[in-house]
């Protein structure tokens, strides 16, 4: 694994190729509709306005030893983004319209401050405790939540504009870190949404080999899933993919049938019970 440090350093270097990309995206791009639903390409920028002040503001009390939820915030392990993803999406939409032509000024103002607090954080101060409302979260892991959301609200919006885009390698660790822990967005908690319980558990594998291993199966109630590191017994479904499009159906922005389709997705075992797995899994 990627040392804090090394991790904070990629990091970076991605928020500042993101805020060169925006600088120079054509002002007809910003008015298209992004891989987001009910966003454009500048609502999805004002949304990471949002998360930047949120960022900042809840690691910046964590290191005075305060992690309460902020007025209006859900108590921490509360929070999901089925039960968010409404008002989330008006919120930023309402801060698009309020900050108008101010809006990549103040994108790269709030990014850059966050930028500082998170890759200045020292050893003692990685570990204090934070909110979110996914839940009490270590400091330092905040880099990698920022790491996360910058790369993929990036692909939300070149995807919408390129004909082929791709998450950045170097955010493929930390996106597997993020899965695999139980904590704040971006871990699978976080990705799934429940339905209606099964008859019986469905036991899915996936075998990813490059350019991060990811070994593991997802048993799925319908109502409930678990998450085991260790294989074993008789997988219902076995995936194998890259890291890539792995993060890509861990967080919904591709559907276990389209990659299928598309030749992206390889499976052994029952197709449609293959197909039935994002359903469950959306992310946000």
């Amino acid at each position: 694994m990627a040392s804090f440090e090394e991790r904070a350093q990629l990091y970076k270097n991605e928020s500042e190729s993101f805020q060169e990309y925006l600088i120079n995206l054509p002002a007809e791009d910003w008015e298209k509709q992004s891989a987001c639903d009910e966003w454009l390409v500048s609502d999805v920028v004002a949304h990471l306005v949002g998360n930047s002040e949120f960022y900042a503001s809840t690691v910046t009390q964590g290191l005075e030893g305060k992690f309460s939820p902020p007025e209006g915030r859900p108590e921490a392990g509360t929070g999901h983004p089925s039960i968010s993803a409404d008002a989330l999406a008006k919120s930023s939409i309402a801060a698009r319209e309020r900050l108008g032509d101010k809006l990549l000024e103040t994108f790269i103002e709030k990014d850059n401050h966050l930028i500082d607090l998170l890759t200045g954080l020292s050893l003692e101060d990685q570990v204090k405790p934070c909110y979110h409302p996914g839940s009490i979260v270590p400091a330092g892991n905040f880099v990698d939540l920022r790491f996360k959301e910058i790369v993929l609200h990036q692909w939300d919006i070149r995807s919408a504009i390129e004909e082929k885009a791709g998450l950045s390698a170097a955010s493929l660790e930390s996106m597997v870190i993020l899965i695999q822990e139980s904590f704040a967005s971006g871990s699978l908690r976080w990705a799934f949404w429940a339905g209606p319980a099964l008859d019986r558990p469905v036991r899915y594998r996936f075998d990813v080999k490059t350019p991060v291993p990811v070994t593991a199966d997802i048993i799925v109630e319908g109502d409930k899933f678990r998450y085991e590191q260790a294989p074993r017994g008789v997988a219902d479904v076995t995936f194998r993919c890259h890291t890539h499009l792995f993060a890509l159906l861990m967080y919904g922005r591709t559907r276990a049938a389209e990659a299928m389709a598309a030749g992206h997705l390889t499976i052994e075992g029952d197709k449609a019970l293959a197909e039935q797995f994002s359903q469950w899994f959306k992310g946000i």
